[in-house]
């Protein structure tokens, strides 16, 4: 995917569907000239990613996403190239993909039919495989000898370029509910797809390559998410004027016996990301050694009994609270998430504060205050009384079911991370990094999100612009720093979210 585009937007099968059909409809009713400029775009980009191939086969089905791979073959076939198509469908084809078809085999294109889907002993030889099998219209698990096609291609380890959508991934969703193509570059046509960001086909997608193919303007369709890869414009400014107070106040809720490191990362990643003043309440143990951790917050010992009391007089002057980083579950700190819950500000729920709310969700729906949930995958399953191995195959369909159970902003955490708002606003985050998979990560997150909820953004603002401001602080210090793997603490160093007057960020 492009990350040197901060934000894109997203669409499902059915808003690519519609692109097309008013781009046809503009253009005088034929697809022909979208579908040829689909192929030459991919044609640029196998000639430029591999130049080293001479035995190109290409793998169709009947549809569309069949007449782009025609098409793709004849103008890949050359002197020193060689490329076959695979056909494996028992229809004819029709339409502008007929009109391909035949063009091709002007072209000299090598033509096999393969009805049964048996292709292994064609792909032998193979420098690449275009997969034009399955277009963003398909659903379900493929089947019969289009299925057969997808598992010997699989099976082939030749490199793959599916065309616009690795067929048998969900264009919508991401779901695989049965065999699909792991590809090593997706290109696909005119717009992103939502089905190539969240996982599992964000994994099988390979490199996404988007490319123009002449859609006219007046196309007007509106996307169901948008990407972001930098959320820092949407967020509000701060003036040169003003105190520590008009910066943003963030209170720290959380810490127990052997987890202080946790509410002095949030601490520390909340004023790294523009906060202008932190107070932490943690339990009277451990105080010192999170006031020993973080110099520039106010940590306070929170008592045993009354904490009631406590949390709503820190909470007076803060503008957001994040509440659970390192809190435990000991018994009587549901009392303590109870209290929490009831404060009128902007609240970011995260870690154990989520293991009590699972005990009784509705907690969270009583809550009138807007109100962000950052659950992994674990955390998300226990929320939803289901398996884990559920989120991880249906992530569209948890983050919903996540908003719906909590009422709440959900942000689920992940290779794809997804933020949902009540209201439907969908936003994915465009780029990953390998380096968040480390202790201590979604307790940055929690801070850069705190703080940005304490400037005064949106919810659903602080959720997307915060999750894309902790991958680019991930990829900068992995960038910078040299040897050895990348911990918590190095996030917040890199962190660019907030800057303050004067400030270069």
């Amino acid at each position: 995917m492009d990350a040197s585009k901060t934000q894109f937007p997203v669409y499902d099968a059915a808003g690519a569907q519609a692109i097309d059909a008013q781009a046809i409809e503009l253009l005088g009713g034929s697809g022909e000239s979208l579908m040829r400029s689909a192929a030459a775009a991919t044609a640029r980009v196998v000639r430029g990613r591999f130049a080293y191939a001479r035995q190109i086969v290409v793998v169709a089905g009947s549809g569309n996403n069949g007449g782009d791979g025609y098409e793709v073959a004849r103008l890949l076939q050359n002197g020193d190239r060689s490329v076959r198509i695979i056909r494996v469908s028992a229809r004819p084809a029709s339409g502008d993909a007929a009109t391909m078809l035949t063009g091709a085999i002007a072209a000299e294109v090598a033509l096999v039919e393969r009805s049964e889907g048996t292709i292994g002993d064609d792909l032998v030889g193979a420098d690449l495989i275009i997969d034009a099998l399955l277009g963003t219209g398909a659903a379900g698990a493929p089947t019969g000898a289009v299925a057969e096609a997808i598992a010997a291609i699989c099976a082939s380890g030749h490199p793959v370029v599916a065309l616009d959508i690795p067929s048998g991934v969900d264009a919508s969703t991401g779901e695989v509910p049965g065999v699909a193509i792991r590809a090593d570059v997706t290109v696909t046509f005119a717009a992103s797809k939502l089905g190539l960001l969240i996982a599992p086909g964000c994994e099988l997608a390979g490199a996404v390559v988007v490319v123009p193919i002449g859609v006219p303007v007046g196309v007007e369709v509106a996307p169901v998410a948008i990407a972001i890869a930098d959320g820092r414009d949407l967020l509000p400014s701060r003036g040169v004027g003003g105190s520590k107070y008009d910066a943003g106040a963030v209170l720290v809720i959380g810490g127990s016996i052997g987890m202080s490191g946790a509410p002095a990362l949030v601490a520390e990643a909340a004023l790294r990301a523009g906060a202008g003043v932190v107070t932490v309440l943690v339990p009277e143990a451990i105080q010192a050694t999170v006031a020993g951790s973080v110099r520039e917050a106010m940590v306070r010992p929170l008592a045993s009994a009354r904490f009631d009391r406590q949390i709503a007089e820190y909470a007076e002057r803060a503008c957001a609270v994040v509440l659970g980083p390192g809190l435990g579950r000991e018994p009587g700190t549901d009392e303590l998430v109870r209290a929490t819950l009831a404060l009128d500000r902007p609240l970011l729920v995260d870690a154990d504060a989520l293991w009590w709310v699972a005990r009784e969700p509705a907690m969270l729906l009583q809550r009138t205050a807007p109100t962000v949930i950052t659950p992994h995958a674990g955390e998300a399953a226990r929320l939803l009384a289901v398996e884990v191995d559920w989120i991880a195959e249906h992530r569209l369909q948890a983050v919903h079911a996540l908003v719906e159970a909590t009422g709440a902003v959900a942000l689920l955490k992940g290779r794809d991370t997804l933020v949902l708002s009540p209201e439907g606003r969908l936003g994915v985050r465009a780029i990953d990094s390998a380096a968040l998979a480390t202790a201590g990560s979604g307790d940055v997150l929690a801070g850069i999100i705190g703080a940005c909820l304490a400037r005064g953004a949106d919810s659903w603002i602080a959720a997307i612009a915060g999750a894309a401001a902790h991958v680019q602080s991930a990829r900068t210090a992995t960038a910078t720093r040299r040897g050895g793997a990348i911990i918590a603490g190095d996030l917040t160093e890199h962190l660019r979210v907030l800057g303050r007057p004067g400030s270069t960020l």
